[in-house]
This record gives structure tokens, C-alpha cells and sequence, in this order.
């Protein structure tokens, strides 16, 4: 009977091991979509490319929730063979892949950022400059359209 528990265990894991593998290479899928996409880089498709990511992460997570609560449950002999078994090794590799892509993007984005925030800053300096120009001119032909009539 005991085995019988234990088997129906193995089973269900595997069966999470799958779906939260599935799960991954499809994150992995859209990392690499978005690092090596040299098209359409609006920020509507960058926006919606990031939401089904998280998406996608929350679906693994709740797989993965599951997957722990069941490896909790059967017995530390058979937890420890599970470190040894192949789709937890798949899971883990995908799973660092995945962070290297997320960090290379996380880069990017940063870089963007910096960037971005430095145009900005010139642009406000240049806007803050014609103000200032526009006053002095304003105020000058003023004076002189006053002297004159």
C-alpha cells in the first residue's frame, strides 16, 4: 500500500515536472523571441510580449507551488533520488537559461533608461534655454515697438 501511495506520487510529480518544463521553454521561447527580434520593437509589442511573460510566470509558479507541496509530502529517501532524476534537471537548466536571458534584459533595459533620461534632461536644459531666449526677445522688441510709437 505504501508503495502503491509512493508511485501515485512519482506519478503526479512527473506529471507537474511536464507541465512546469512545458512552462518554461515557453518563457525561454519569448526571451529568446524578444532578444533576437530585429523587427517590431514598439513599445505596445515589447509591453504585451512582457505581460505574457508574466503570465507565463505565474502559471509556472503555481505549477511549481504544487510540485513543492508533493515533494514535501513523500518520504526524504524518495526526495532525495528526485535531485538525481532528469526532468528536475531539465527544469533547472531551463530555469537558468531563462535568468540569463532576464538579466541580459534587465541590462538593456537599464541602458534604455539611462539613456532616455538623458535625452530628457538635454531636452528640458534646451526647453529651459528657449524660454529664456524667447523672453529676453520678447521683452527687447517689446521695448523697442514702444520707443518707437
Amino acid at each position: 500500500m505504501f508503495d502503491s501511495t509512493r508511485q501515485q506520487a512519482m506519478e503526479e510529480i512527473n506529471a507537474l515536472l511536464m507541465s512546469s518544463i512545458g512552462r518554461y521553454e515557453n518563457i525561454l521561447t519569448m526571451y529568446e523571441t524578444i532578444n533576437n527580434d530585429t523587427g517590431d520593437k514598439s513599445p505596445s509589442t515589447l509591453d504585451s510580449r512582457g505581460t505574457k511573460i508574466l503570465q507565463l510566470q505565474e502559471e509556472a509558479n503555481l505549477a511549481d507551488h504544487d510540485l513543492i507541496a508533493i515533494i514535501k509530502e513523500i518520504d526524504p529517501a524518495a526526495s532525495t533520488h528526485l535531485a538525481a532524476y532528469s526532468l528536475i534537471k531539465q527544469r533547472q537548466n531551463l530555469m537558468q537559461q531563462i535568468l540569463v536571458h532576464n538579466r541580459s534584459l534587465l541590462s538593456s533595459i537599464n541602458n534604455i533608461k539611462s539613456l532616455l533620461a538623458h535625452e530628457i534632461k538635454e531636452m528640458q536644459g534646451g526647453r529651459a534655454a528657449l524660454k529664456g531666449y524667447r523672453q529676453s526677445t520678447s521683452s527687447q522688441n517689446g521695448g523697442i515697438l514702444n520707443n518707437s510709437h
